[in-house]
């Protein structure tokens, strides 16, 4: 058998058997959940939009102060409704205020009091002598005209949420299939399955197909997730979804693969060096700890994603994958970058790599305590 069949073989095998797991299957249910939910809901229950409110006219004086009420509100972001005395509503207008059954919302008090102010201000007009004509253009004069040194994008809030999104997936992914590689480690040792696989196959051989076939797995998961989500997201009118969006989803599926590369060679690097699942928590957890730090800097580039710091964490290959993604999602990442930070990433894990695998070769067979990564190297050169 030729090492690119036995990878193969490796690699279907994982598949095969990951694939139907009960845990995998639940976690992919209750993603595409989670993400139809922050694509649908948000529209549906009408966050994000117009603020709606009701009101009523308890005393006829007030008529004039709900009319310009009603006008007024565009200027708040809001909606105003008259509606008939007697009716529930959010604040009733009598001649000595406002009145409601609990304390109102300040954007509608706002509104109310600034249509107070309008009509007030008008009646004082025309008694100074001012025909309608005049109160009206000394009341609305031309608004001030609003321009930006620098472009505004419009799509800015939908791209911010498209990247906290891709951040959250891309670091539940890494940290899920890490572990994943892991404990197949741990398994195949614990039962003694690897010294019955290991008198067929290179230990190389296993280990490539053990990365490659659950590789697979999670990027098939992860192209499955984008589409759901960039599909409902589009239907939903949370995003639109542009060249420049499916480029960006593409780009961080791609950054998944480098990232799950280098995660994977160093997880089951990590795992090869215990033999039971009690012991394997402590073995990976300073990989853990890189990608929770990993994670919570992306929220700092999601914040500035284009200043210093997002510009250097993006060519640290541990952290790369999740922090360069949301910087191309924004549109803060030039063409040289991206090159840049992916050859830095790739290289750095052609390099991981086949220390991992030496690590691998030598501590995969080593049963009881936990071995030292140094005892481990030398084990595999004996």
């Amino acid at each position: 058998m030729s090492g690119r069949q036995a990878v193969a073989l490796v690699a279907r095998r994982e598949i095969v058997e990951r694939a139907f797991e009960k845990s995998f299957l639940i976690s992919t249910a209750i993603t595409l959940v989670i993400i139809a939910a922050v694509a649908i809901l948000p529209n549906a229950l009408g966050f994000g939009g117009e603020d709606e409110y009701t009101v009523t006219v308890g005393d006829r004086s007030m008529q004039a102060v709900a009319d310009a009420a009603v006008q007024q509100a565009g200027a708040f972001d809001a909606k105003v409704r008259i509606v008939d005395p007697g009716a529930d509503a959010d604040a009733t207008l009598t001649g000595s205020g406002i009145r409601s059954q609990d304390k109102p919302d300040d954007k509608l008090v706002s509104i109310l009091q600034a249509a107070n102010a309008q009509v007030s201000s008008a009646a004082a007009l025309r008694d100074a002598g001012l025909d309608a004509e005049q109160a009206r253009a000394a009341l609305a004069p031309e608004p001030l005209r609003v321009t930006t040194v620098e472009p505004v994008d419009e799509e800015a809030e939908s791209r911010g949420g498209f990247a906290f999104v891709a951040v959250l997936l891309l670091y539940g992914q890494l940290i899920g299939m890490g572990y994943f590689v892991a404990m197949g480690v741990v398994e195949e040792k614990s039962s003694r399955v690897v010294e019955l696989l290991l008198s067929t196959l290179r230990p190389r051989h296993l280990l490539a197909g053990k990365i490659l076939g659950l590789g697979l797995l999670g990027l098939v998961q992860l192209l499955l997730i984008a589409i759901v989500g960039l599909g409902l997201g589009a239907a939903g009118g949370s995003l639109d979804v542009n060249g420049d969006v499916v480029v960006a989803a593409l780009l961080a599926l791609a950054w998944f693969v480098v990232g799950y590369a280098f995660y994977a060679a160093a997880f089951a690097c990590a795992a090869s060096l215990v033999s039971r699942q009690e012991d394997l928590q402590s073995v990976i957890s300073p990989l853990t700890i890189v990608l929770m730090v990993g994670f919570f800097v992306s929220f700092a580039v999601l914040d500035d994603p284009g200043g210093t710091l997002a510009q250097v964490v993006s060519f640290i290959p541990p952290v790369a994958p999740m922090t360069m993604p949301p910087r191309i999602a924004l549109g803060e990442a030039s063409t040289l970058e991206i090159v840049g930070a992916l050859a830095v990433t790739v290289g750095a894990t052609a390099l991981l790599i086949p220390l991992s695998a030496r690590i691998y070769r030598g501590g995969v067979l080593r049963t009881g305590g936990a071995m030292k990564l140094r005892d481990a190297w030398r084990a595999a050169r004996a």
